[in-house]
């Protein structure tokens, strides 16, 4: 709009150095850039979940947590952009195990960048850096040894990690391992070897009930270990006839994984040896102690990875999902594993992988199984 009066000379706006303080000053209180509603709704349903579930919950400065995790947030605007504020307060949980698992449907190069920005809030474990020279182990395997005229039946039992987020998708693989492995216990069987050699190490975990219903027939019937919540409740863990899962608190059964081909047992519980490693973690740790405590079983190798403890999946809106730890592994004899289990008998590993005729783990555990079996013919 014009001015009823233009003075024919151009004004130029000129500020006293007063003035442009006072302008900058103005600028520096207005408000910075915030979190859009639907990211923070997103990110305190996170903390939420933690704060409910999480093992250490009792013992976490809460408010001051969440404090920490929104200002990381304080520019998101999608769900996607809270990710590295989760990732920062699953670090805070004091705890090494819970992690927060990215939407399948996150384009390659989003997934890169946010991978990329996660790493940088979460520290390198331990068991990172220092992973043993059987690690990762991937491949079920099966086959058998000879050894002082004796035959033992050499079983690998690897991860058996989820490849979708979205966890149903993963119910055909998660079959196809339990039977895989199965069917090359049976197969071992059908030779009559005088022990089993249960090799874990470089298991670095994954889902570990179609392990347990893989190799439940040499590990026997029964209740195999307890997972203790942070609020004391204890959920047994078992194995019976092809079938793996937890019992509630009347005894109820719920079967998580099971196997379809008969026979589900071997005749007569037979001698054991299990084999650990630095990384043998998570589930694999979980397998290890369910043979913990049972008859005709010993263990071989180095201390675990430490994260014997147990994992709950929790779905978020967009597809993702945080894994919280949720409570501490116990064997069969109520002994809790809060930071992974020593061997029976300690063995340091070889600097790497060595072959089975100079692999000292794999000799020890032969060798006693052949002095615990000097009577079978």
């Amino acid at each position: 709009m014009r001015a009823a009066s233009t003075p024919t000379h151009k004004i130029v706006p000129f500020l006293t150095p007063l003035a442009v303080i006072a302008s900058i000053c103005l600028a520096a209180q207005e408000p910075p850039e915030r979190i859009s509603p639907a990211a923070r709704t997103y990110l305190e349903q996170a903390l939420d979940l933690m704060q409910q579930h999480a093992l250490n919950k009792s013992s976490i400065d809460w408010p001051n947590l969440r404090v920490q995790a929104l200002a990381r947030a304080s520019r998101a605007k999608a769900a996607a952009d809270t990710y590295p504020a989760i990732t920062f307060a699953l670090t805070q949980l004091k705890e090494h195990h819970s992690f927060l698992q990215l939407p399948d449907n996150l384009p390659a190069t989003q997934r890169e960048a946010i991978t990329a920005e996660m790493n940088k809030v979460r520290a390198p474990s331990d068991s990172d850096a220092n992973q043993s020279p059987f690690a990762p182990q991937k491949e079920i395997q099966g086959h058998l040894d000879r050894r002082g005229g004796k035959v033992f039946a050499h079983v690998v039992v690897p991860m058996c990690v989820a490849k979708y987020s979205e966890w149903e998708k993963n119910a055909g693989d998660f079959q196809e391992f339990a039977e895989k492995l199965h069917a090359i216990v049976m197969d071992l069987q059908a030779q009559q070897p005088a022990g089993w050699l249960i090799d874990l190490r470089g298991n670095r975990g994954g889902n570990m009930w179609p392990m347990l219903a893989g190799i439940g027939a040499v590990l026997g019937e029964g209740d195999l270990g307890t997972f203790v919540s942070a609020d004391g409740e204890l959920v047994p863990w078992y194995y019976k006839a092809g079938k793996a899962g937890t019992r509630d608190s009347k005894g109820e059964a719920e079967i998580v994984a099971h196997v379809e081909k008969p026979p589900f047992a071997l005749p007569g519980l037979p001698w054991v040896a299990v084999l650990l490693d630095r990384s043998t973690g998570s589930s694999g740790e979980a397998v290890a102690i369910s043979f913990t405590g049972r008859p005709r079983a010993r263990s071989f190798g180095e201390h675990t990875a430490g994260f014997s403890t147990s994992n709950e999946r929790y779905p978020l809106p967009d597809g993702a999902a945080l894994f919280l730890c949720v409570g501490i592994e116990a064997d069969r004899t109520g002994h809790r594993y809060p930071d992974g289990l020593d061997p029976d008998t300690k063995l340091p590993a070889p600097d790497s992988r060595p072959t089975e005729e100079k692999d000292p783990v794999l000799q020890a555990a032969e060798d006693w199984i052949a002095s615990q079996t000097k009577a079978s013919p």
